[in-house]
């Protein structure tokens, strides 16, 4: 279960496209990413800056020109005959966890104020959920503990779990 919380290359060209971050931006914050915050990226990535910031690249570069690149597909796989492993270059494996490393991002990369407010509505339909249950709240504990990330209710500690109105704003901050 662990491996899909670190950051891929993927991930973080999700978040780049998501966020408008121009090329440079990105590649600062890939940069810090991977000096100050190492222990979060998968292993593959983290003595290999160059290989981080190529794969970042690519897929960034790829999710610009979706439409264009989809559309020569046929042309590649037609040039390439039996050898071209189709089922390796699709990617139908959404990241459940992208919200929360996005999230983690904002907070120390991009927000100054080192912090991101937001609706505890506003989390859960980022899920697709309406009401509180213990599997959601439950998930949501984990991702913040794994991602060091704690929620405070009017300058208070608190738990998502205990919050009494789901349009409460909450505070996340990196602890």
């Amino acid at each position: 279960m662990m491996q899909e919380l670190f950051y891929s290359a993927f991930d973080m060209a999700c978040i780049v496209d998501n966020l408008g971050l121009t090329t440079p931006e990105a590649m600062r914050i890939a940069h810090r990413m991977w000096k100050e915050d190492t222990a979060f990226l998968e292993p593959a990535y983290r003595q290999d800056y160059r290989k981080w910031a190529l794969d970042i690249m690519y897929w960034s570069d790829y999710m610009y020109d979706k439409i264009a690149l989809d559309e020569e597909f046929p042309a590649v796989k037609a040039a390439c005959g039996d050898a071209l492993d189709i089922e390796a270059l699709q990617r139908d494996d959404f990241d459940s966890d992208l919200f929360f490393k996005k999230l983690r991002v904002q907070i120390l990369y991009i927000n100054e104020r080192g912090f991101v407010r937001m609706k505890l509505r506003t989390l859960m339909a980022a899920y697709g959920y309406k009401r509180r249950s213990e599997e959601f709240i439950r998930f949501v504990k984990d991702r913040l503990l794994f991602y060091h990330i704690q929620t405070t209710l009017r300058g208070n500690i608190c738990d998502v779990e205990k919050l009494v109105s789901l349009d409460n704003m909450i505070t996340f901050r990196i602890v």
